[in-house]
């Protein structure tokens, strides 16, 4: 999903395999869903062995630290935005325009999270849904999974149809593209499956023909619609509402659903198919890399010139690509001294992998 999301930022050619290459759904939906997965196999474990309230400042100091990737991230773009400014002596339009017009109207209103422009606007979401994880958690220890679902889909199904898709913030006022009580239905959902994997009994996927050949119905017009320009069999109207990808809208959520379960099934027959340890490495490394090929975006895009050609596209893209492994290994670096990154698992995670033992597959997702 990393890599994924890095090139569909870009005007690369690459994107015909990374940009709903397999249908509607997209890499920011791998991206929340798989997070809210490692979410509740991490915390709900880490809750049940230091208590609730340890796990609320568990929670806050991880939300304090997406915050500060958030701002590093912004305050690094506004900087080479406006040094590449005075160096080359163009305002791109690429760039957000705030950045030129009020660059301490963008610290400022980017700090409160009230200006999130295009790639700086992912990690304000996780932030938030970072933040309600314990009393997420809280409602599936005590047995009330099914209000809670019930909860979020309300307020998923209330904002279904409440904007339009391309959205009309308050200049400069912009609270990113994704509508945070939409997108939650889908960490939550990914928090409710990675709760239930932590049982202590051994589980193994149940594969129904039914449902995968249900999701395989789905998965197909997803892609006739993307790929074939299908029309969905409802009014006009609905269909709009139907494909918004901010508010998420249902068929989308559909979409992305049915690829998921096909994925679980493919990796239950054949969990090595889909395990390389290049993507695990970025993603153990997440939020310096998502922080990274943020700025990254914002600051090549100024130059149209570099995806010009074939051959300049292809460089570029894969400059990009191979920068987010320089990010993750530079990450890994400062993880070896905790006071550096201030992160509160560097120091658990470096002693365990000094030791001779292998790392668990608990400590695997811990370390994710």
């Amino acid at each position: 999903m990393l890599v994924f999301m890095t090139v569909n930022h870009l005007p690369s050619n690459w994107r015909i395999l990374t940009d709903q290459s397999v249908g509607i759904c997209t890499a920011a939906e791998g991206f929340v869903f798989i997070s809210g997965l490692l979410a509740g196999i991490v915390y709900t474990r880490k809750r049940r062995k230091i208590g609730p309230d340890a796990l609320h400042e568990a929670t806050r100091k991880r939300t304090n630290m997406i915050y500060l990737w958030h701002v590093g991230s912004l305050l690094a773009a506004l900087a080479a935005v406006r040094l590449t400014g005075h160096l080359c002596g163009f305002c791109s339009r690429t760039a957000p325009q705030l950045f030129y017009s009020h660059p301490f109207w963008a610290i400022g209103l980017g700090a409160t999270l009230l200006y999130q422009p295009g790639m700086l606007d992912i990690l304000p979401l996780y932030c938030a849904l970072v933040a309600i994880l314990p009393f997420v958690l809280t409602a599936l220890e005590t047995g009330r999974r099914h209000l809670l679902l019930a909860v979020s889909f309300g307020l998923w199904l209330l904002v279904q149809g409440s904007s339009p898709i391309d959205g009309a913030p308050l200049y400069p006022i912009h609270v990113g593209t994704f509508n945070l009580f939409a997108w939650q239905f889908l960490f939550i959902i990914g928090v409710v499956i990675g709760h239930d994997r932590t049982a202590e009994l051994p589980r193994q996927m149940t594969i129904r023909w039914s449902l995968i050949l249900g999701s395989a119905a789905i998965a197909v017009f997803g892609w006739g619609i993307r790929h074939m320009q299908w029309r969905a069999p409802w009014p006009e109207w609905l269909y709009g509402i139907s494909l918004n990808k901010p508010c998420l809208g249902f068929l989308r959520l559909a979409d992305f659903a049915s690829v998921a379960y096909l994925l679980a099934v493919i990796g239950s027959l054949w969990p090595r198919l889909l395990r390389w340890r290049p993507l695990a490495f970025l993603g153990q490394h997440s939020l310096a890399v998502v922080a990274s090929q943020s700025v990254l975006g914002i600051v090549i895009l100024q130059f149209p010139w570099l995806f010009a050609t074939p051959a300049r596209n292809w460089f570029t893209t894969a400059g990009a690509v191979a920068f987010l492994f320089i990010a993750a290994a530079a990450h890994e670096a400062c993880q070896r001294h905790p006071t550096v990154t201030g992160d509160p698992d560097a120091a658990l995670i470096r002693t365990r992998q000094a030791t001779t033992l292998p790392l668990s597959p608990a400590d695997d997702v811990r370390a994710a």
